[in-house]
C-alpha cells in the first residue's frame, strides 16, 4: 500500500474470489472541472488494466494543465467513459432541483446525498452547497457454465477488482477569482495522489486473470451503495465493453 501522506488505500481481497477493492480519497472539484476530474482517473485506471498492448496516447486536463495522463484509446472505451461522465455530471447538476434528479439513477436508487445532510451509511459533513458522489470501475470475467450435459450453458460475471472513485462537487456560482485559484489548487493537488494511488496499487497483478476480461463503469449516492450494491444493476451510466485493440 502506499506509505505516502493524504493517501487513503483500501484493497480487499477476498478469500474465495480472490478480488480487491481500491478506495481513492475524497477527490473536491468544483461543477465545472468534474467532468477534468473524472474522465483523468477513469482512463488512467482503465490504461494500466488494459489486458493488451495499448499504443499511449498522452492527454492533459483542461481545468488543470499541470495534470497529464494516458488515455485508454481502446475500441470504444473512449466513448463509454464520456458517456459515464455526462451522467455523473447530469446528476451532480441536477441536484439542485431535488427530486429530479432521482431519474437518472436506475435500481431504484435515490438521489446522491447533499454534504451537511445525513447520508446511507450515517455519514454527514460541514461543507454546505457540495454534493457527494461515487464513481465505480468493476473489472470481471465472463465464465460460460454448462449445465444440463452440456445442452445448455449460462454467464456468469466473476468480479476480481474494484475501484471506488469518491468526489464532492460544489457549486458557487459567486466565488471569487481567489477562492476558484484555490479549489482548483486542492483539486489538482487531490488529483496527483489519486493518480500516484492509482500507478502504485496498479502494481499488484496476481489476481489479475490472463484471459479478456470486461469493465463496467457505474455511480453511486454513499459509500456503503459503492462498496456493497450490485455492480450490474443499480448504477447510474454504466457500461461495459470488452478491452480489446
Amino acid at each position: 500500500m502506499l506509505g505516502s501522506p493524504g493517501i487513503a488505500s483500501s484493497a480487499v481481497g477476498a478469500a474465495a474470489g480472490g478480488w480487491k477493492e481500491h478506495l481513492l480519497d475524497e477527490v473536491p472539484v468544483a461543477a465545472e472541472d468534474v467532468g477534468d476530474a473524472v474522465t483523468c482517473l477513469l482512463h488512467t485506471i482503465l490504461f494500466t488494466r488494459a489486458p493488451g498492448p495499448v499504443r499511449p496516447s498522452e492527454a492533459t486536463c483542461q481545468a488543470f494543465p499541470n495534470i497529464t495522463y494516458a488515455l485508454c484509446a481502446v475500441g470504444d472505451v473512449s466513448r463509454k467513459v464520456d458517456q459515464a461522465v455526462r451522467s455523473f455530471e447530469e446528476a451532480v447538476v441536477l441536484l439542485g432541483g431535488s427530486a429530479a434528479g432521482s431519474s437518472y439513477l436506475m435500481g431504484g436508487s435515490s438521489v446522491m446525498t447533499p454534504y451537511g445532510q445525513p447520508s446511507v451509511g450515517g455519514v454527514s459533513s460541514s461543507v454546505r452547497g457540495a454534493n457527494s458522489g461515487y464513481v465505480v470501475v468493476t473489472f470481471f470475467e465472463r465464465k460460460v457454465k454448462k449445465a444440463l450435459f452440456g445442452l445448455m450453458s449460462n454467464e456468469e460475471k466473476t468480479v476480481f477488482e474494484k475501484w471506488i472513485l469518491p468526489f464532492t462537487v460544489t457549486s458557487s456560482p459567486t466565488a471569487s477569482q481567489e477562492e476558484r485559484e484555490l479549489c482548483a489548487g486542492e483539486t489538482e493537488a487531490a488529483l496527483q495522489n489519486a493518480l500516484l494511488h492509482i500507478l502504485t496499487a496498479v502494481q499488484s497483478i496476481e489476481h489479475i486473470p490472463i484471459a479478456m476480461y470486461d469493465f463496467e463503469i457505474t455511480t453511486f449516492n454513499s459509500l456503503e451503495d459503492a462498496q456493497v450494491g450490485s455492480s450490474y444493476v443499480g448504477g447510474l451510466g454504466s457500461a461495459s465493453v470488452r478491452l480489446m485493440p
